[in-house]
């Protein structure tokens, strides 16, 4: 203690240096504060005006005869079925919503497969007019399968540098679903509406609400899921499995392999993302440790 307080007595200089970055962090942190310190009280300031012009648009709307709708619908299910267990009281939540609200079921289209169905509930409309027949549409240049319902591209300008590339701009997202869907138009009258899970809605639908996609959202790759299966067996061994498979190698009492994921599209040639799996065995099914990424 006595040696602290004769250090602490007798102060020296002591050179150091503080890098440039540490003023950029400072002023960019408190620009951030005080950028978003002015957004708040700007809002705060506007909050009057937009009740009366809230109060003013909706005044001329006939009151509701409902509060809230709500829209339950569950793809794939038999309405036979539902209405057979519901009648040996299988479903009693079902029993329940049917009392307090309505119950009907809907006609399908043709053809009857999800994304087509849940287009023509959307829209109202059939096939011909939202332009979804199926799952899968054909690149008329190649034949190959393409999704019906989303086209995704890169983006028109790419900054090059050395061996990467820079996307400048948003990539292509299209929605190919024609036909404007009901809640868009409900939210032209200024009705909240809360899309949860309903297929073929990506890209989201700009409207007055939420959504949330569901079914036909591609995945990484761009497509609708691909599985990976880890085996140790060898590829002759008659493959019965669809999406990809990847070899295990043994090294002592561990497996190892890489997973591949989507392309770099930042590096020249966009190769495919990889990262390191293992296995360690410890001689129980129960116990052994996966490992991706080191992780």
């Amino acid at each position: 203690m006595l040696g602290l307080l004769v250090f602490a007595a007798t102060p020296e200089p002591v050179a150091a240096y503080v890098g440039p970055g540490a003023g950029f962090v400072f002023v960019t942190s408190f620009l951030v504060f005080a950028v978003s310190l002015l957004i708040a009280l700007f809002s705060a300031l506007l909050w009057p005006f937009r009740a009366v012009l809230r109060f003013i648009r909706y005044a001329h709307l006939p009151k509701p005869k409902v509060r809230r709708l709500i829209i339950v619908g569950f793809d794939g299910q038999d309405p036979k079925l539902t209405d057979r267990f519901m009648a040996e009281g299988k479903l009693p939540n079902f029993q329940s919503l049917a009392a307090e609200g309505c119950y009907h079921p809907l006609q399908s289209t043709f053809p009857s497969v999800s994304p087509v169905a849940w287009s023509s509930f959307s829209t109202g409309t059939h096939p011909a007019k939202h332009n979804i027949y199926d799952f899968l549409d054909r690149d008329r240049r190649t034949y190959l399968p393409l999704l019906s319902s989303t086209r995704i591209g890169p983006p028109d300008r790419i900054l090059k540098l050395g061996r990467y590339r820079i996307p400048i701009g948003k990539p292509d997202l299209r929605l190919l679903r024609r036909s404007r869907p009901f809640w868009s138009i409900l939210g032209d009258h200024q009705i909240w509406s809360t899309v949860l899970r309903v297929p073929i809605t990506f890209p989201p639908d700009r409207f007055y609400g939420a959504q949330l996609s569901a079914m036909c959202v591609p995945d990484l790759l761009g497509t609708q899921g691909t599985f990976t299966l880890l085996t140790t067996r060898k590829s002759e061994a008659g493959f019965k499995e669809g999406g990809r498979r990847v070899r295990l190698k043994q090294v002592g009492d561990r497996l190892e392999a890489e997973l591949e994921g989507p392309n770099n599209e930042l590096v020249e040639g966009a190769p495919p993302l990889r990262l390191p799996v293992s296995i360690t065995l410890n001689g129980s099914d129960e116990s052994d440790q996966v490992e991706v990424d080191g992780t």
